[in-house]
């Protein structure tokens, strides 16, 4: 009810004397509340927001009861229209492609063709002496435009504010972006925009920001494109309804004539929406580079790194400067057997044994830690900023964790597999180069394979000693089936 009323005063605000709002915030409100709080979806919350709307009309005109219920009526059925098609499958996932701005903006077209309706069923009581070709396009364009204007940046926001582990270093990064001057000139030009508009007036005012919005599409996100150009709009809208800004002879929003409010509103649409698809375009491209790149990085089959993003991000990691004072642990993990398992059960056995291994060590190693792998079954986990004890003790882990594995089979019981683990950390090598490394935890690796198997061996240190397999149950013997659940 309070986020009716209050949106609901704010478009009250843009209202020409004997005219509809230029902009009405309330009915994009409610949607966008209902869709990302789907609780809300309630009779006791329906009928809240109805109050709002009656309460608003009411308090802000001074318009008799049964108008009020008649407007209230109208922009509720809008917003239940908008909100069954966005909260359904049609609607799109997100906003980063022109594509789905065209949705949006249908679902939009959808929700005002439903104003308009309803105005015209509801005419001959709300507005007798109003044609109804002038209700049909005032209606229509002016709740197309409050859509289209505050939904997508809205619908933009984050559902939650990142955590960051180090608050220091992004606001450092956001101060450096403010000072960059390729950041602020986008702004400089809207500024400059804007000040023609109050400056100059004249029928272009709606015009002249656009170029400028543009170039903010190039140069910023999208969802800050979306409320600049969102603000952009209510301050030409509230700049003619208060008489700051003039359109050439009409000096006031109440002097407009019904076909000159249908060509602002127009402009004013014009202005919302190319920023808008111009950085929805953007931002498809941007996608498709991610993506790309990440496709590039990354084996297509486990989804851990490739060999190249592997070697590449582990040499960076190694050449910081300052060197981390704990050092680096550098990792060779190699499945056991994965010749045998292949012949005997098949290459799509020993794919998804691999699927499961590299999903297994993603979700337990540490999100700024480097999982790769090198060709066939051998993978390298990199470790930055980390002791050699803590090194040795996390294979450990990992070892036991990929020892409990079961691979599910298409026919017959799953199998377990098992990991031989090379450890090699760079205080036994210190200004060791990244192959230097991969040697060391290699040759260990090669070492713990010797050894039996299953097993972890430090580079410098002695090998890790697990229990034996008797009496450890976590230690499958070579391809041993899982036992079946009883």
């Amino acid at each position: 009810m309070a986020a009716a009323l209050i949106a609901s005063t704010l478009g009250l605000w843009t209202q020409p004397a004997g005219n509809l709002s230029v902009l009405w915030p309330a009915n994009a409100l409610l949607t966008v509340l209902l869709i990302r709080y789907p609780s809300l979806v309630h009779p006791l919350s329906w009928a809240g927001a109805f109050c709002g709307l009656i309460l608003a009309n009411l308090l802000r005109e001074g318009m008799p009861w049964p108008a009020a219920l008649g407007y209230s009526m109208i922009n509720l059925l809008g917003v239940f229209v908008a909100w069954s098609i966005l909260s359904s499958r049609w609607s799109p996932v997100h906003l980063r492609s022109p594509w789905a701005i065209g949705r949006l903006l249908v679902a939009c077209a959808a929700a005002a063709a439903t104003h308009t309706a309803i105005a015209l069923a509801l005419s001959p009581w709300l507005r007798p002496d109003t044609p109804w070709s002038t209700i049909a396009l005032n209606w229509f364009i002016g709740q197309l435009l409050s859509y289209s204007a505050f939904l997508p940046p809205i619908m933009l926001l984050p559902r939650s504010l990142k955590r960051y582990e180090d608050r220091r270093q992004p606001w450092a990064a956001l101060l450096r972006r403010m000072l960059d001057m390729t950041l602020l000139l986008p702004i400089a030009a809207l500024l400059a925009s804007l000040s023609l508009c109050f400056l100059l007036g004249g029928p272009g005012v709606t015009i002249f920001p656009i170029p400028a919005l543009m170039y903010c599409a190039l140069v910023y996100h999208q969802i800050t494109t979306a409320w600049i150009t969102l603000l952009t709009a209510l301050a030409v809208l509230l700049g003619i309804a208060n008489g700051w800004l003039s359109l050439g002879e009409i000096q006031h929003l109440a002097g407009l004539q019904a076909w000159d409010m249908v060509s602002l509103r127009l402009g004013v649409l014009l202005l919302v929406t190319s920023p808008l698809l111009a950085a929805s375009i953007l931002a498809a491209r941007s996608d498709q580079i991610t993506a790309l790149n990440l496709a590039l990085d990354h084996d297509t089959l486990t989804h851990a790194l490739s060999r190249a993003a592997f070697l590449r991000s582990a040499d960076e990691h190694l050449g910081r400067t300052p060197a981390s004072p704990q050092g680096n642990a550098l990792m060779m993990l190699d499945l056991d057997h994965f010749k045998l398992l292949n012949d005997r059960y098949g290459h799509a056995a020993g794919d998804q044994a691999l699927k499961v291994f590299a999903h297994t060590i993603r979700t337990l190693v540490r999100p700024h830690d480097l999982f790769g792998r090198l060709g066939g079954e051998e993978f390298a986990l990199f470790l930055p900023d980390t002791t050699e004890q803590d090194a040795n003790d996390i294979a450990e882990r990992l070892r036991r964790r990929v020892a409990t594995l079961e691979v599910p089979l298409d026919d017959g019981p799953p199998v377990r597999i098992s990991a031989s683990i090379g450890v090699a950390h760079d205080t036994h090598a210190p200004h060791a180069a990244l192959p230097l490394l991969l040697a060391y935890a290699d040759q260990a690796m090669y070492q713990a394979k010797r050894d039996g198997r299953n097993r972890v061996h430090a580079h410098g240190g002695p090998a890790a000693q697990p229990l034996d397999a008797t009496e450890d149950p976590t230690c499958p013997s070579p391809l041993h089936n899982a036992p079946k659940a009883p």
